[in-house]
């Protein structure tokens, strides 16, 4: 294997987190830990407004959420779509939060759609690439 070919390797794997499909806490932290300190990231990350608007897309892309933290009105749908190669999952973050979209119904070019009638933030991840708080990960703040 060439270096170079053996540095992208380790790329690709480093894109990948740890599963986590279980949606345990990490290590070391109770459930209320990781949402909360999922809800500090979200804060302090670049959120897109989106108030207003009836619906919301946010793309599942190759390791990434597309945008990444919104904001939305109550009762926005939310339509989670996978434009990426591989198969994901949105998980809450708070198990019960919302309905999770599971990976064997989130291939690529699936899509799904998730309304948010609550008032208040909803950190998600995918646990394919990704724990709760780190790799592929995101939020939704609602408001009035």
């Amino acid at each position: 294997m060439t270096t170079a070919a053996f540095a992208a390797s380790v790329l690709l794997l480093a894109g990948c987190g740890e599963s986590d499909p279980g949606g345990a806490a990490e290590e070391g932290n109770t459930a209320d830990e990781a949402t909360q300190e999922a809800i500090d990231l979200m804060d302090e990350g670049k959120v897109a407004t989106e108030t207003g608007e009836e619906e919301v897309v946010v793309d599942a892309v190759d390791n990434n959420f597309k945008p990444k933290y919104i904001e939305v009105s109550k009762g926005t749908a939310v339509r989670f779509v996978n434009e990426g190669r591989n198969i994901h999952n949105v998980l809450p973050v708070q198990e019960g939060a919302f309905e999770p979209i599971e990976a064997d119904e989130f291939d690529p070019e699936d899509e799904d759609v998730i309304v948010f009638d609550e008032v208040g933030e909803f950190p998600y991840y995918c646990s394919l690439h990704g724990t709760k708080t780190k790799g592929m990960i995101g939020g939704i703040r609602v408001v009035e």
